[in-house]
């Protein structure tokens, strides 16, 4: 059965598609079949492999166009590792369905066709709370939060919850996987005093293993690779590689 998650955050900066690309990356290492989405217009986890946004022949735009034909819009980024692209047409896809009743469902229509061909799916939101999130989060049936261990972002979380629960009526499925703590810094007294409130407050749904801030993984976006196939063992990839095995065994 395939697992569909949405990593959404209305926050910006906060390590979401480094989230999204490395631990799609770990995943598919360890053998599973995965389709990333980059599902924001400015098209990060695109180039972020290494692609050019403006030579994309189909991208997800296209796939929500046209729900049958959405498998022309993946293109192979590794070995068990699919992306469905964005480039800028994505930012007039709100405009494009204002008038669809089924405006909110378009991208999960868009992945059905394709969704028994992977194992996971990772959907990449836009840091908003408009259009984009709801489409991902009624997409998905397994939302990940990244928070990024800051006071605005902790405070931040209270504003997702309150869309999650509203999209949770359209699509009852959707539950919380788990909240990753990103940008950690364990010299910072405050990184620790956000970690223990987000652990005291969602208790278990906060992963164990928390995502420090590691230079070695903007370097591996800059190359267009993961910071698993940069320097494997740097702080940021065994992070995401240990990620990657709680969220598996979440699913078990």
């Amino acid at each position: 059965m395939t697992r569909i998650f949405a990593v959404v955050s209305q926050k910006g900066g906060v390590g979401k598609t480094s989230l999204v690309q490395n631990l799609g990356a770990e995943l598919a290492r360890a053998g599973h079949r995965v389709l990333l989405v980059d599902f924001d217009p400015q098209s990060n986890l695109t180039t972020g492999w290494g692609l050019d946004p403006g030579t994309a022949a189909r991208t997800v735009y296209d796939a929500m166009s046209a729900p049958r034909e959405s498998s022309d819009a993946i293109l192979p980024v590794r070995r068990q590792l699919d992306l469905i692209p964005a480039n800028l047409d994505l930012a007039g896809a709100e405009l494009a369905f204002i008038n669809a009743i089924d405006r909110n469902t378009r991208l999960r229509k868009a992945l059905q066709p394709v969704a028994d061909m992977y194992d996971v799916i990772l959907v990449d939101g836009p840091p908003s709370l408009g259009f984009f999130t709801v489409n991902a989060l009624a997409a998905a049936e397994e939302i990940i939060i990244p928070l990024q261990v800051h006071p605005y972002a902790y405070k931040a979380v209270d504003q997702l919850l309150t869309i999650v629960q509203q999209v949770q009526e359209i699509n009852p499925r959707l539950q919380m996987t788990g909240i990753a703590l990103t940008m950690y810094d364990r010299r910072n007294s405050l990184t620790t005093a956000i970690e223990d409130a987000a652990r005291q407050r969602f208790g278990k749904l906060v992963f164990e293993t928390v995502i420090p801030i590691n230079v070695r993984v903007a370097e591996a976006t800059l190359d267009g690779i993961s910071v698993g196939e940069y320097e494997p063992d740097s702080a940021g990839a065994r992070a995401y590689e240990a990620l990657a095995k709680e969220v598996i065994n979440r699913g078990a």
